[in-house]
């Protein structure tokens, strides 16, 4: 990516905000890459010439040999610099040169033979040297930060052998990793293409398991700036996956069981991959499901995080799904249409219905209306009321009401003797306590216990008297037509 788009990407992911925490030991060249980073990658991108300028003048500068130059945490510049990316798009850039931990034989960190003391802007009074790296390098990432860059050394860049700087190396980074922003280690070097070096690098690698980058640090050019910003990016976690499927499956239901087991192993997968960089270890995860023949990542929005899958099911399971939805096996196109007429038909009642069902459901009642075409209309009339005259256009149309009632019935068989009885009702539990579509299996003189239950509550339902129903649709029909207004009566 070119640096400004680059740079559009990552304040679409800090909201803006690209701040860069410096840490790493002592003399490693954090003010170095600090100083290069901002020439070669920030300030030919400042378009005020007073902010470039502000800018430039506030660089840090490099020591050398042995002897610590940073001894206080600094933020460079002090005020972010603005960089207008596009009309709704404003990036502020800041980095922040830390404290460095102590390394043996640097010089500079002690006085008097005892821990120099230090200021910080975390504290009022200074605090030792030693003390302040370690804290400097929390409060910096955990509340300054949206990045993190590592700068360490492969021995070549000053007056300390790479042993040297082990030990501050691995606590930095195990503190970082605690921390969990994203972080990237600068190797600085002054041989980038050795293969010493170069084996270093791999090695940091696979060692701290995060993205390691050999520089040299004096010499860095606008390419590897920008090539560490999108390094950096890639350490950034997964917000989202979006899975691309076939339409039919989307238009399934959620809860259809080859979604489900879609959505499982998507769950399962992401175990693997929680930062954008690993987002190809969800494939091999994903190809384990029995309804996939296809997972290939096919989008990763860096600005967003969001990672798109794009996933292709098995060609036999159209067919299969299509035979459970319409419940018959489909051989020809014949009979895909016959089904779909039956299918049409039953919506349009469902349609007539559907939303009084609903009704119903939630509060017990429900009501719906037929269409104008099946209202009856009389001829208009002239009324007279008191002195003064009016007209009257009458209409009759069917309408449907739905109430809620809950049905109680009871399966009470005589068994005999009390053992009978107690073998029975051992059954009945057993099946209970493994819940309650496990009890309604069961089997009790040749039926299952759903239909002897359902047939209890038929049988209540089809035994109402024909006058009582009769009754029921005038009450209706009265409360409806009569409104609220009057005071109604009714006698069985």
């Amino acid at each position: 990516m070119e640096a400004l788009e680059l740079m559009e990407v990552l304040g679409e992911r800090t909201n803006g905000d690209c701040y860069l925490g410096v840490v790493g030991p002592v003399r490693v060249g954090k003010s170095t890459f600090i100083r290069r980073f901002m020439e070669a990658v920030v300030l030919k991108h400042i378009s005020d010439p007073e902010e470039k300028k502000r800018a430039t003048d506030e660089l840090p500068q490099a020591g050398s040999g042995k002897t610590i130059t940073t001894t206080e945490p600094k933020f460079v510049p002090a005020n972010a610099v603005t960089l207008k990316i596009k009309e709704d798009l404003d990036v502020k850039i800041r980095l922040i040169d830390c404290v460095g931990y102590i390394i043996d034989e640097s010089i500079g960190y002690l006085e008097d033979g005892k821990m120099r003391l230090v200021k910080t802007p975390w504290f009022n009074d200074p605090i030792p040297f030693d003390e302040a790296a370690h804290i400097g390098t929390k409060k910096v990432i955990e509340e300054h930060s949206t990045i993190g860059i590592v700068v360490t050394s492969d021995g070549t860049i000053g007056d300390f052998d790479r042993q040297k700087y082990i030990k501050a190396e691995e606590d930095i980074v195990n503190s970082l990793k605690e921390i969990g922003k994203p972080f990237v280690i600068v190797l600085n070097t002054k041989t980038p293409g050795a293969t010493q070096s170069q084996q270093l690098a791999t090695e940091l690698e696979e060692k701290y398991d995060c993205p390691v980058m050999l520089i040299d640090v004096e010499n860095m050019q606008e390419k590897e700036g920008l090539e560490l910003l999108n390094k950096a990016l890639l350490e950034f976690p997964i917000t989202s996956v979006a899975l691309s499927l076939p339409t039919w499956v989307s238009n399934l239901d959620d809860s259809h069981y080859i979604k489900s087991s879609i959505n499982q192993t998507l769950e399962q997968s992401m175990t693997e991959a929680s930062k954008v960089k690993d987002v190809e270890k969800i494939i091999p995860t994903m190809l384990t499901n029995e309804y996939l023949s296809d997972a290939k990542v096919t989008n990763v929005d860096l600005g967003s995080g969001i990672v798109t899958i794009t996933l292709d099911v098995k060609e036999d399971l159209y067919d299969k799904v299509l035979k459970e939805l319409v419940g018959c096996e489909i051989t020809d196109k014949s009979e895909l249409i016959k089904v779909l007429s039956d299918f049409v038909k039953a919506k349009k009642e469902y349609d007539l219905l559907g939303n009084a069902i609903k009704m119903a459901e939630a509060t017990g009642y429900g009501f719906a209306s037929t269409s104008s075409q099946s209202m009856k209309i009389d001829k208009p009339e002239a009324f007279k009321t008191n002195n003064r005259y009016g007209i009257r256009v009458k209409a009759n149309a069917p309408t449907y009401h739905i109430i809620k009632v809950n049905t109680t019935t009871s399966f009470e068989p005589i068994l005999g003797s009390k053992e009978q009885s107690d073998f029975f009702l051992k059954y009945l539990t057993d099946a209970y306590d493994k819940g309650i579509d496990e009890m309604l299996e069961c089997e009790m003189f040749g039926q299952k216990l759903k239909d002897v239950i359902q047939g209890g509550i038929v049988g209540k339902l089809s035994g109402l008297p024909e006058p009582v129903k009769l009754k029921l649709q005038q009450i209706i029909k009265t409360i409806s037509n009569k409104g609220k207004g009057n005071l109604i009566a009714f006698v069985f």
